[in-house]
């Protein structure tokens, strides 16, 4: 796996390539701020799903909301490291992404980056439709469903923790979308390879 500052563009060749190899691309947003917007509603489903698990164990997200709605007021202080926290968690989130991908540390088709913004996992290889869908997921199932249940659980949850936990369900939101287009798109046995922000399956 290697370091990019960017997501590799298009390789128009590739694309010709692999139309003439069979593969079927899928029908998705061509950039990423298409994405975005096309999953804003999951964005919301991601977060109230994580919401709710914290409200399981912990108020704090309640108490909140509800200073909102009353003359009491909200209150948030911001602290300088919780920079360092929002960039270990993005890089958590990617490995947790690379974690999936065959043989990730080893390949130079495979490629991450990180920024302040977010991160990404990019791989050249060729994927089953499930292992794609777990790659997409992983994220958000270990650190917005897993980690709070057990967090809470141990009554570990606090402020920054529950903040990191929203941030991360709400920033799954384009990797969800993902999941879901090659679920409802690609059949059961099909492989799955991507060409930056194309998508195909044969």
């Amino acid at each position: 796996m290697r370091y990019a500052k960017n997501i590799p563009p298009v390789d128009q060749e590739l694309s010709k390539k692999l139309m003439n190899q069979g593969w079927m691309r899928i029908k998705e947003p061509p950039n990423l701020p298409m994405a975005l917007l096309a999953s804003i509603p999951i964005m919301v489903a991601c977060g109230l799903f994580s919401f709710f698990i914290i409200t399981l164990f912990d108020s704090t997200l309640v108490s909140f909301f509800e200073g909102m709605d009353t003359n009491r007021g909200v209150s948030f202080s911001f602290r300088w490291y919780y920079i360092a926290f929002m960039v270990i968690m993005i890089y958590i989130h990617e490995m947790l992404h690379a974690l999936w991908i065959p043989n990730f540390l080893r390949d130079d088709n495979t490629f991450f980056g990180i920024k302040l913004w977010g991160g990404f996992v990019f791989t050249a290889q060729s994927l089953t439709k499930k292992r794609f869908i777990i790659i997409c997921f992983a994220p958000f199932v270990t650190l917005s469903i897993l980690l709070p249940l057990i967090l809470g659980g141990l009554n570990l949850l606090n402020g920054v923790l529950i903040f990191l936990i929203m941030i991360n369900a709400m920033a799954s939101s384009v990797d969800i979308l993902n999941a879901l287009l090659i679920l409802f798109q690609v059949p059961r046995d099909a492989m799955v390879v991507t060409n930056s922000f194309e998508t195909y399956y044969r």
